[in-house]
């Protein structure tokens, strides 16, 4: 590419090749807040580990301006029972920590790509657990009113993959949690277990955002849908609906984003046409 674009190829966990013109990096509040005052006109879209977006074009000119959270506060630190992790954090790291530190509960949450600040953003969870389990706090930037902002559990009014940071220009900068004491070797052993399930489930041969869609209400998951409808391994382009879990698009070689974005539309007419139910987006268009 020519000088002054960043690829956002390596920052996208489909691995779609895209560029922007402008890219930053904060790694610490006051970056945060510079990065956050956008140019006239300019839109602002927030990348964590890219772990559950999709980007639609190949080229985002000067009328975009990327904020990639990953160098963002990315330290852990393990107090007693409390664990405070920062927004750039892995939460496979967060995960790990905890469970060196004979801390429990995060087990099922282990081998889950992206951030802590992701997992917050979303309620991240799998197997039963949810990320705001056991969550303290969680702390944000607001950049309409320009504060840093200590939110409780409560405030963050966690529900199935969903926050009130959803909908809102709020970046989280740090979560607190607070854990139970357990013995390591038995939550080392489990955290093995639900990484050997997962793998055993789902598509880590290939570039992928995870689930495509929340659960569906008063319908089968759509993974079970799309098995319902030959659909498994149905491919436009480079994308494909993984033959080993119909509700997870894969990259399969060389997949832009209006290819992804053509194999959802093909699930929608299906969801549709099977159980008259189009379930909510759970990855964000860009």
């Amino acid at each position: 590419m020519d000088d002054g674009w960043t690829s956002l190829t390596e920052l996208n966990s489909y691995r779609v090749e895209a560029y922007a013109a402008c890219c930053l990096f904060p790694a610490t509040v006051e970056e945060l807040r510079e990065a956050m005052r956008p140019a006239a006109g300019q839109a602002v879209h927030m990348l964590g580990h890219g772990c559950n977006v999709i980007l639609a074009s190949k080229y985002y000119d000067a009328r975009h301006r990327f904020v990639c959270t990953r160098r963002l506060e990315p330290g852990i630190v393990v107090d007693g029972r409390e664990v405070r992790a920062g927004a750039g954090a892995r939460l496979r790291d967060v995960c790990r920590a905890a469970a060196r530190a004979g801390l429990t509960g995060l087990e099922c949450l282990w081998d889950i790509p992206g951030s802590v600040g992701g997992a917050a953003f979303m309620n991240a969870g799998a197997y039963g657990t949810s990320f705001y389990d056991g969550v303290v706090s969680v702390e944000a930037y607001e950049p309409g009113a320009d504060r840093l902002r200590t939110l409780s559990r409560q405030d963050c009014r966690p529900a199935y993959r969903t926050t009130a940071f959803q909908g809102t220009d709020a970046v989280i900068v740090s979560v607190r949690l607070r854990l139970a004491p357990g013995d390591r070797a038995a939550i080392l052993a489990e955290m093995g277990r639900i990484g050997k399930l997962r793998r055993s489930k789902l598509p880590y041969d290939l570039p992928s955002a995870g689930s495509v869609f929340r659960r569906p209400e008063g319908a089968p998951p759509v993974g079970v849908i799309m098995e319902e409808a030959g659909l498994k391994g149905f491919r436009i382009g480079g994308a494909q609906i993984s033959p080993r879990h119909g509700g997870i698009i894969v990259n399969a070689g060389g997949a832009t984003g209006e290819d992804i974005l053509a194999v959802i539309t093909k699930m929608h007419e299906v969801m549709l046409c099977y159980y008259n139910t189009v379930p909510k987006l759970e990855q964000i268009i860009i």
